[in-house]
């Protein structure tokens, strides 16, 4: 979530279309973990699982760089705001959640922390997301470290095998056995064609080929989206809830549909000023939720987990990431809230 904040024309500017994007996938994210469960049937944009393919597609989208750089010092730099949050949030939940008992299982703590950073899943679920993003990271480094000028060509070959795999049902049949915490290294797997897509878009420049017909591309990219969301185009096959090429191509469209909206012609200043700050955070937020999800709902009036509860979640997120950054503004400990 917080690695969006980069124009897509490689300038100074923010993008403002990708800046409020992923704002509303935060709060999509937010509304599938805290209203899927009551909501799931009556509102089918909860069925819908396009936010976090999208978040992993604009992610790698803005890695290009990296990807394709020896500046070690400046790859170090990224892994080291991946790897803040995923190894001390974990620690913050269980201190909490512990925090009412008299006496603490030690060796089982450790234990469970231990399977939290090798799955991203036992302890705190959110961070699959993130250990998928940086187990990708590693790994399609050393694949440029190996291949070099082939390496984009490697990945696109991976991706390929990787949707065999999920198609005929391979990655399911290895993983639905075990535990429910493996989930998180399943579905490596799954984001593994969407990051890939990511770097080829950038790969290829994509908005410089496209940005003369930026309405016919948002216009196509909505119909598109539209029988993705409405019908069963691609079909059902068993997989971990990213599963499929439908979910690359609807993170795809989303991308192009936002970055494309023609923000850059506004120029009050007071309209920027005020997107860029409504749009702040998203990272911390997500890395919250589920902290602050959990005591809302020992509320009576956010125990029937309704959308309201999710703004709530959001907006109790934004203001403790706005006081922490500034606390921790000149410490690591910024990105984990960032």
């Amino acid at each position: 979530m917080n690695y969006l904040k980069y124009s897509i024309n490689n300038n100074n500017y923010k993008n403002l279309g990708i800046e409020i994007l992923r704002m509303i996938l935060c709060l999509w994210v937010i509304s599938f973990h805290f209203a899927g469960l009551k909501n799931y049937l009556k509102y089918k944009i909860l069925r819908a699982s396009f936010h976090v393919p999208t978040f992993m597609l604009i992610s790698f989208y803005f890695t290009y760089n990296t990807f394709i750089s020896n500046d070690i010092i400046k790859y170090k730099k990224r892994l080291e705001r991946l790897l803040v949050p995923y190894i001390i949030w974990p620690i913050i939940f269980l201190l909490i959640s512990n925090s009412s008992y008299d006496s603490i299982n030690i060796k089982k703590l450790i234990f469970e922390l231990l399977l939290q950073y090798i799955t991203g899943y036992k302890i705190y679920v959110i961070l699959w997301f993130v250990g998928s993003l940086i187990f990708l990271e590693i790994f399609f480094k050393i694949i440029h470290i190996l291949f070099n000028k082939q390496s984009l060509l490697i990945l696109k070959i991976l991706s390929i095998i990787s949707y065999l795999v999920q198609y005929e049902e391979i990655n399911y049949n290895i993983f639905y056995l075990y535990p429910t915490y493996i989930i998180g290294v399943s579905r490596i797997i799954e984001m593994m064609p969407i990051a890939v897509t990511g770097l080829c878009l950038r790969n290829i420049n994509i908005f410089k080929t496209i940005k003369n017909d930026k309405i016919k591309y948002i216009f196509f990219s909505m119909i598109i989206l539209f029988f993705i969301y409405n019908y069963n185009v691609f079909g059902n096959f068993k997989g971990f809830g990213y599963n499929g090429i439908k979910n690359n191509i609807a993170g795809i469209c989303l991308f192009i549909s936002f970055s494309l909206i023609p923000f850059n012609k506004i120029k009050n200043k007071i309209i920027i000023s005020f997107i860029n700050t409504i749009t702040k955070y998203t990272g911390g937020i997500y890395y919250l939720q589920v902290i602050i999800g959990f005591r809302l709902e020992k509320y009576k009036y956010f125990k029937e987990r309704r959308f309201y509860m999710c703004f709530a979640i959001y907006i109790l997120g934004y203001l403790i990431c706005s006081i922490f950054i500034k606390i921790f503004k000149n410490n690591k400990l910024k990105y984990l809230f960032y």
